[in-house]
């Protein structure tokens, strides 16, 4: 593995990169960082070089705008500044890094070919719009530590906590890492963020993957997705919530099969 910064006209984009092969661009979750894919890195990188990105204002990647617009151009400057080939590589993102490769692809589609969306929508309803709202404002005036147990909640169901409770004091590690303003940055991005007249645009052969039991991104967000890119696919998961390659590794590989 070797840890890369790489200069864009956005700014510095870090991400950690393994393997050999075309480029598979991985984007995390806004509970999560980049190693939230590792359980699944070392079967990917049969098969791809692995780029597990750094969202702007995670790790040391430079903030951005809170519109997921920004991070989405952040992504794009990448694949223009880091050389990466566009008819083979392919960008996939999870939860926040779902959204924000969704934008690439409909901003700068031309620069990679195929398109993975593991929890993901187009919009989010004004109801669920209000917890992007209610955790910036916990990390405001708490810090990062009021969020963990909204967190844990968020990316796995609950008789999964049940059954592996030391996954509560995991994702208090990574996300007591995480920048305060870097959150905060992404939940405003996220509660605006509004792709509903602009996904029909995306002619990237995409994949949708969902969790039944995702809760900040249930299904009903994936059908809307896939009804608006052309000829997607959407394979759903029982059992499984909003980070399937961290509940399921076997069973989400199983799922993007064809994509990888």
């Amino acid at each position: 593995m070797s840890r890369v910064l790489i200069a864009t006209e956005s700014g510095d984009v870090s991400l950690d990169r393994l393997g050999e092969g075309p480029d598979l661009l991985i984007l995390h979750s806004l509970l999560t960082d980049r190693h939230a894919f590792d359980p699944v890195v070392p079967a990917l990188t049969e098969r791809w070089r692995v780029n597990l990105v750094d969202l702007p204002g995670f790790g040391e990647s430079s903030p951005v705008d809170a519109t997921i617009d920004a991070y989405a151009d952040a992504v794009g400057a990448l694949l223009e500044a880091g050389g990466f080939a566009p008819d083979t590589t392919a960008v996939m993102g999870n939860g926040l890094g779902g959204f924000v490769a969704l934008g690439a692809a409909i901003r700068h589609g031309d620069r990679f070919v195929r398109l993975a969306l593991v929890g993901c929508g187009v919009a989010f309803p004004d109801t669920d719009r209000q917890a992007f709202t209610g955790m910036a404002a916990a990390v405001e005036s708490g810090g990062m530590e009021a969020v963990v147990e909204v967190a844990v909640r968020r990316i796995y169901p609950a008789a999964h906590l049940v059954a592996n409770p030391h996954l509560v004091d995991e994702r208090r590690r990574v996300l007591l890492d995480t920048d305060p303003a870097a959150f905060v940055t992404a939940c405003r991005a996220l509660h605006a963020v509004d792709y509903r007249t602009q996904a029909g645009s995306i002619t990237n052969p995409t994949l949708i993957v969902v969790g039944e039991d995702d809760g900040p991104t249930p299904p009903a967000l994936a059908r809307e997705v896939q009804s608006a890119i052309a000829g997607s696919t959407l394979v759903e998961l029982a059992g499984v919530g909003h980070a399937p390659q961290l509940q399921d590794p076997g069973r989400f590989l199983a799922a993007i099969e064809g994509f990888v």
